[in-house]
Protein backbone atom coordinates (compact mmCIF):
# COMPACT_ATOMS: atom_id res chain seq x y z
CA UNK A 1 0.00 0.00 0.00
CA UNK A 2 2.97 2.28 1.10
CA UNK A 3 4.97 1.73 -2.49
CA UNK A 4 0.95 2.80 -4.38
CA UNK A 5 1.18 5.99 -2.47
CA UNK A 6 4.63 6.43 -3.20
CA UNK A 7 3.94 5.69 -7.09
CA UNK A 8 0.92 7.99 -6.82
CA UNK A 9 2.75 10.74 -5.26
CA UNK A 10 5.34 10.83 -8.04
CA UNK A 11 2.98 10.67 -10.52
CA UNK A 12 0.95 14.03 -9.40
CA UNK A 13 3.59 16.05 -9.40
CA UNK A 14 3.41 15.48 -13.43
CA UNK A 15 2.30 19.00 -14.53
CA UNK A 16 1.98 21.31 -17.66
CA UNK A 17 1.90 24.05 -14.84
CA UNK A 18 4.66 26.63 -15.51
CA UNK A 19 7.63 26.52 -12.95
CA UNK A 20 7.21 30.18 -11.71
CA UNK A 21 3.62 31.65 -12.23
CA UNK A 22 5.42 34.77 -11.51
CA UNK A 23 7.07 34.85 -14.30
CA UNK A 24 4.00 33.84 -16.71
CA UNK A 25 1.92 36.64 -15.03
CA UNK A 26 4.94 39.19 -16.02
CA UNK A 27 4.93 37.75 -19.51
CA UNK A 28 1.61 38.04 -20.16
CA UNK A 29 1.06 41.96 -18.98
CA UNK A 30 4.10 42.51 -21.79
CA UNK A 31 1.72 40.43 -24.42
CA UNK A 32 -1.11 42.49 -23.90
CA UNK A 33 0.70 45.65 -23.10
CA UNK A 34 2.48 44.87 -26.82
CA UNK A 35 -1.47 43.73 -28.17
CA UNK A 36 -3.01 47.14 -27.13
CA UNK A 37 0.27 49.39 -28.91
CA UNK A 38 -0.25 46.60 -31.75
CA UNK A 39 -3.58 47.31 -32.84
CA UNK A 40 -3.01 51.18 -31.69
CA UNK A 41 -0.52 51.92 -33.63
CA UNK A 42 -1.54 50.33 -36.83
CA UNK A 43 -2.52 53.48 -38.80
CA UNK A 44 1.67 54.32 -38.27
CA UNK A 45 2.57 51.22 -40.49
CA UNK A 46 2.86 49.92 -43.80
CA UNK A 47 -0.10 47.92 -44.80
CA UNK A 48 2.31 44.74 -45.77
CA UNK A 49 5.98 44.53 -46.41
CA UNK A 50 8.44 41.71 -47.68
CA UNK A 51 10.28 39.26 -44.78
CA UNK A 52 13.82 40.08 -45.56
CA UNK A 53 15.80 36.29 -46.37
CA UNK A 54 17.25 36.01 -42.44
CA UNK A 55 12.98 36.35 -40.76
CA UNK A 56 11.97 33.63 -43.95
CA UNK A 57 14.99 31.60 -43.20
CA UNK A 58 13.95 31.18 -39.22
CA UNK A 59 10.89 29.43 -41.02
CA UNK A 60 13.36 26.92 -42.21
CA UNK A 61 14.78 25.97 -38.91
CA UNK A 62 15.03 22.60 -37.98
CA UNK A 63 12.80 20.70 -35.03
CA UNK A 64 14.17 21.95 -31.49
CA UNK A 65 15.63 19.11 -29.47
CA UNK A 66 15.28 21.77 -26.41
CA UNK A 67 13.05 23.72 -24.56
CA UNK A 68 13.09 27.50 -24.83
CA UNK A 69 11.89 29.93 -22.21
CA UNK A 70 8.45 31.58 -22.71
CA UNK A 71 9.92 34.66 -22.66
CA UNK A 72 12.46 33.81 -25.43
CA UNK A 73 9.37 32.23 -27.80
CA UNK A 74 7.64 35.29 -27.33
CA UNK A 75 10.43 37.44 -28.47
CA UNK A 76 11.13 35.00 -31.43
CA UNK A 77 7.24 35.32 -32.38
CA UNK A 78 7.57 39.42 -32.36
CA UNK A 79 10.63 39.39 -34.50
CA UNK A 80 9.19 37.03 -36.95
CA UNK A 81 5.39 36.72 -36.65
CA UNK A 82 4.01 39.58 -35.88
CA UNK A 83 6.16 42.35 -37.46
CA UNK A 84 5.26 40.58 -40.77
CA UNK A 85 1.31 40.36 -41.04
CA UNK A 86 -1.02 40.17 -44.19
CA UNK A 87 -2.09 43.34 -43.68
CA UNK A 88 -5.88 42.63 -43.67
CA UNK A 89 -6.33 44.50 -40.25
CA UNK A 90 -4.78 48.00 -41.37
CA UNK A 91 -7.64 50.43 -42.88
CA UNK A 92 -5.60 50.58 -45.67
CA UNK A 93 -6.15 47.18 -46.67
CA UNK A 94 -8.07 46.98 -49.71
CA UNK A 95 -6.97 43.74 -51.82
CA UNK A 96 -10.14 42.17 -50.96
CA UNK A 97 -12.95 41.64 -48.37
CA UNK A 98 -11.60 39.98 -45.05
CA UNK A 99 -12.69 40.15 -41.46
CA UNK A 100 -10.24 42.57 -39.75
CA UNK A 101 -9.13 42.31 -35.65
CA UNK A 102 -10.42 43.81 -32.47
CA UNK A 103 -9.21 44.32 -29.01
CA UNK A 104 -12.22 43.13 -27.20
CA UNK A 105 -12.55 39.72 -29.47
CA UNK A 106 -9.32 38.62 -28.32
CA UNK A 107 -9.81 39.02 -25.34
CA UNK A 108 -12.62 36.85 -25.43
CA UNK A 109 -11.03 34.10 -27.68
CA UNK A 110 -8.21 33.97 -24.41
CA UNK A 111 -10.44 33.61 -22.04
CA UNK A 112 -12.21 30.88 -24.13
CA UNK A 113 -8.59 29.50 -24.93
CA UNK A 114 -7.68 29.89 -20.78
CA UNK A 115 -11.08 27.81 -19.60
CA UNK A 116 -11.05 25.31 -22.44
CA UNK A 117 -14.45 24.20 -22.02
CA UNK A 118 -15.82 21.68 -24.75
CA UNK A 119 -19.43 23.11 -25.86
CA UNK A 120 -20.18 19.75 -26.90
CA UNK A 121 -22.46 18.63 -23.92
CA UNK A 122 -21.95 19.07 -20.39
CA UNK A 123 -23.82 21.41 -17.40
CA UNK A 124 -21.65 24.40 -18.04
CA UNK A 125 -21.99 28.00 -18.14
CA UNK A 126 -19.85 28.34 -21.80
CA UNK A 127 -22.46 25.65 -23.21
CA UNK A 128 -25.41 28.51 -21.76
CA UNK A 129 -23.94 31.43 -23.05
CA UNK A 130 -23.65 30.19 -26.33
CA UNK A 131 -27.40 29.92 -26.80
CA UNK A 132 -27.82 33.20 -25.28
CA UNK A 133 -25.74 34.65 -28.02
CA UNK A 134 -27.91 32.86 -31.05
CA UNK A 135 -30.85 33.67 -29.37
CA UNK A 136 -29.88 37.76 -29.17
CA UNK A 137 -28.76 36.95 -33.21
CA UNK A 138 -31.96 35.64 -33.76
CA UNK A 139 -33.36 38.36 -31.79
CA UNK A 140 -31.64 40.78 -34.09
CA UNK A 141 -32.26 39.78 -37.10
CA UNK A 142 -35.93 39.04 -36.83
CA UNK A 143 -35.62 34.78 -36.61
CA UNK A 144 -38.46 33.16 -35.15
CA UNK A 145 -37.75 31.65 -31.26
CA UNK A 146 -38.25 28.24 -32.58
CA UNK A 147 -34.82 28.26 -34.60
CA UNK A 148 -31.90 26.85 -33.46
CA UNK A 149 -28.18 27.59 -34.13
CA UNK A 150 -24.66 27.46 -32.62
CA UNK A 151 -21.92 29.60 -32.77
CA UNK A 152 -18.65 28.50 -35.59
CA UNK A 153 -15.06 29.08 -36.00
CA UNK A 154 -16.32 31.90 -39.14
CA UNK A 155 -18.45 31.93 -42.44
CA UNK A 156 -17.23 29.53 -44.58
CA UNK A 157 -18.05 26.71 -41.97
CA UNK A 158 -21.30 28.56 -41.14
CA UNK A 159 -22.81 28.07 -44.85
CA UNK A 160 -21.01 24.46 -44.76
CA UNK A 161 -23.22 23.59 -42.37
CA UNK A 162 -26.48 25.13 -43.44
CA UNK A 163 -25.76 23.80 -46.85
CA UNK A 164 -25.44 20.20 -44.93
CA UNK A 165 -29.18 20.95 -42.79
CA UNK A 166 -30.45 21.71 -47.01
CA UNK A 167 -28.85 18.19 -48.14
CA UNK A 168 -30.00 16.40 -45.30
CA UNK A 169 -33.65 18.11 -45.57
CA UNK A 170 -34.14 17.83 -48.88
CA UNK A 171 -32.07 14.09 -49.59
CA UNK A 172 -35.58 12.13 -49.11
CA UNK A 173 -33.45 9.81 -47.07
CA UNK A 174 -31.71 9.38 -43.88
CA UNK A 175 -28.43 10.90 -45.16
CA UNK A 176 -26.68 10.03 -41.95
CA UNK A 177 -27.76 6.49 -41.97
CA UNK A 178 -27.47 5.66 -45.68
CA UNK A 179 -25.07 8.37 -47.24
CA UNK A 180 -25.32 10.49 -50.05
CA UNK A 181 -25.11 7.35 -52.22
CA UNK A 182 -28.69 6.29 -51.71
CA UNK A 183 -29.96 9.33 -52.64
CA UNK A 184 -32.36 8.80 -55.77
CA UNK A 185 -32.09 11.88 -57.84
CA UNK A 186 -28.75 14.14 -58.02
CA UNK A 187 -29.53 17.40 -55.98
CA UNK A 188 -29.20 20.78 -57.17
CA UNK A 189 -28.29 24.09 -55.11
CA UNK A 190 -28.66 27.54 -57.04
CA UNK A 191 -26.90 30.43 -56.11
CA UNK A 192 -25.85 33.62 -58.51
CA UNK A 193 -21.95 33.74 -60.16
CA UNK A 194 -21.42 36.05 -57.57
CA UNK A 195 -21.16 33.46 -54.61
CA UNK A 196 -18.82 32.78 -52.50
CA UNK A 197 -16.45 29.80 -53.03
CA UNK A 198 -17.14 28.09 -49.65
CA UNK A 199 -20.15 26.94 -51.47
CA UNK A 200 -18.85 25.29 -54.38
CA UNK A 201 -16.56 23.44 -51.81
CA UNK A 202 -19.42 22.75 -49.59
CA UNK A 203 -20.77 20.64 -52.38
CA UNK A 204 -17.62 18.91 -52.27
CA UNK A 205 -17.16 18.11 -48.97
CA UNK A 206 -21.09 17.13 -48.73
CA UNK A 207 -20.17 14.51 -51.37
CA UNK A 208 -22.72 16.12 -54.11
CA UNK A 209 -19.91 17.32 -56.45
CA UNK A 210 -19.33 20.71 -57.87
CA UNK A 211 -21.67 20.24 -60.31
CA UNK A 212 -24.58 19.76 -57.85
CA UNK A 213 -24.12 23.72 -57.66
CA UNK A 214 -25.43 25.81 -60.36
CA UNK A 215 -24.73 29.16 -61.07
CA UNK A 216 -26.70 31.87 -62.12
CA UNK A 217 -25.99 34.89 -64.27
CA UNK A 218 -26.60 38.35 -62.49
CA UNK A 219 -28.44 41.59 -63.15
CA UNK A 220 -26.99 44.74 -64.42
CA UNK A 221 -26.55 45.19 -59.83
CA UNK A 222 -24.87 41.74 -59.50
CA UNK A 223 -27.60 40.86 -57.93
CA UNK A 224 -28.91 36.55 -58.61
CA UNK A 225 -31.56 37.07 -61.84
CA UNK A 226 -34.69 35.90 -60.63
CA UNK A 227 -35.85 35.18 -63.91
CA UNK A 228 -32.92 32.91 -64.88
CA UNK A 229 -33.20 30.64 -61.79
CA UNK A 230 -36.93 29.72 -62.10
CA UNK A 231 -35.57 28.59 -65.75
CA UNK A 232 -32.78 26.89 -64.23
CA UNK A 233 -35.20 25.26 -62.20
CA UNK A 234 -37.59 23.85 -64.34
CA UNK A 235 -35.07 22.93 -66.83
CA UNK A 236 -33.35 20.70 -64.25
CA UNK A 237 -36.32 18.98 -62.74
CA UNK A 238 -37.06 18.31 -66.51
CA UNK A 239 -33.83 16.47 -66.72
CA UNK A 240 -34.32 14.53 -63.89
CA UNK A 241 -32.66 16.61 -61.03
CA UNK A 242 -33.89 17.25 -57.98
CA UNK A 243 -34.07 21.12 -57.37
CA UNK A 244 -33.12 21.23 -53.46
CA UNK A 245 -31.44 24.59 -52.32
CA UNK A 246 -31.57 28.21 -52.96
CA UNK A 247 -28.75 30.13 -51.94
CA UNK A 248 -28.96 33.75 -51.42
CA UNK A 249 -26.25 36.41 -50.38
CA UNK A 250 -26.65 39.35 -47.96
CA UNK A 251 -23.41 40.86 -49.30
CA UNK A 252 -21.59 39.42 -51.94
CA UNK A 253 -17.44 39.36 -51.54
CA UNK A 254 -16.65 40.56 -54.61
CA UNK A 255 -18.88 44.16 -54.96
CA UNK A 256 -21.55 43.79 -51.21
CA UNK A 257 -24.56 43.47 -53.41
CA UNK A 258 -27.46 42.16 -51.91
CA UNK A 259 -29.78 39.50 -53.25
CA UNK A 260 -33.81 40.04 -53.46
CA UNK A 261 -34.07 37.67 -50.36
CA UNK A 262 -37.62 38.78 -50.53
CA UNK A 263 -38.07 37.61 -54.21
CA UNK A 264 -35.80 34.30 -53.17
CA UNK A 265 -37.68 33.13 -50.06
CA UNK A 266 -41.34 33.54 -52.64
CA UNK A 267 -39.76 31.82 -55.39
CA UNK A 268 -38.30 28.89 -52.30
CA UNK A 269 -41.63 28.29 -51.10
CA UNK A 270 -43.66 27.76 -54.39
CA UNK A 271 -40.97 25.82 -55.99
CA UNK A 272 -40.64 23.89 -52.78
CA UNK A 273 -36.83 24.15 -52.13
CA UNK A 274 -34.74 25.26 -49.15
CA UNK A 275 -34.29 28.65 -48.70
CA UNK A 276 -30.15 29.48 -47.41
CA UNK A 277 -28.90 32.95 -46.85
CA UNK A 278 -25.23 33.74 -46.88
CA UNK A 279 -25.61 36.80 -44.31
CA UNK A 280 -21.09 37.12 -43.28
CA UNK A 281 -21.07 40.21 -45.24
CA UNK A 282 -24.60 42.00 -44.67
CA UNK A 283 -26.58 40.29 -42.51
CA UNK A 284 -26.25 42.34 -39.40
CA UNK A 285 -27.52 45.40 -41.71
CA UNK A 286 -30.73 44.21 -40.18
CA UNK A 287 -30.21 46.05 -37.05
CA UNK A 288 -29.63 49.91 -38.87
CA UNK A 289 -33.41 50.93 -39.65
CA UNK A 290 -32.24 53.30 -42.10
CA UNK A 291 -30.88 49.98 -44.16
CA UNK A 292 -32.85 46.91 -42.77
CA UNK A 293 -35.01 46.73 -45.96
CA UNK A 294 -31.89 45.37 -47.58
CA UNK A 295 -32.21 42.49 -46.35
CA UNK A 296 -35.77 41.77 -45.52
CA UNK A 297 -36.63 38.18 -46.37
CA UNK A 298 -33.64 36.51 -44.47
CA UNK A 299 -36.17 35.99 -41.43
CA UNK A 300 -38.43 34.29 -43.74
CA UNK A 301 -39.08 30.38 -43.06
CA UNK A 302 -40.00 28.61 -45.94
CA UNK A 303 -42.86 26.19 -45.78
CA UNK A 304 -41.97 22.41 -47.45
CA UNK A 305 -43.55 21.83 -50.63
CA UNK A 306 -46.63 20.03 -51.01
CA UNK A 307 -47.61 18.91 -54.06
Amino acid sequence: MDAVQENLGLLAEETLDPLDWADVQALSHRVIDDAVDYLRDVRDRPVWREMPADVRGAFSAPLPRSPAPLDAVYSEVSRTVMSYPMGNIHPRFWSWYMGSSNFTGALGDFLAAIQGSNLGGGNHAAGLMDSQVVNWCKEMLGFPASAGGTLVSGGSMANIIGLTVARNVKAGIDVREHGVAAIEKPLRFYGSEQIHSCHRKAMEALGLGNRALRRIPTDAGLRIDIAALRAAITEDRAAGFKPACVIGTAGTVNTGAIDDLQALAKLSHEEGLWFHVDGCIGALIAIAPENAHRVAGIERRVQPFVG
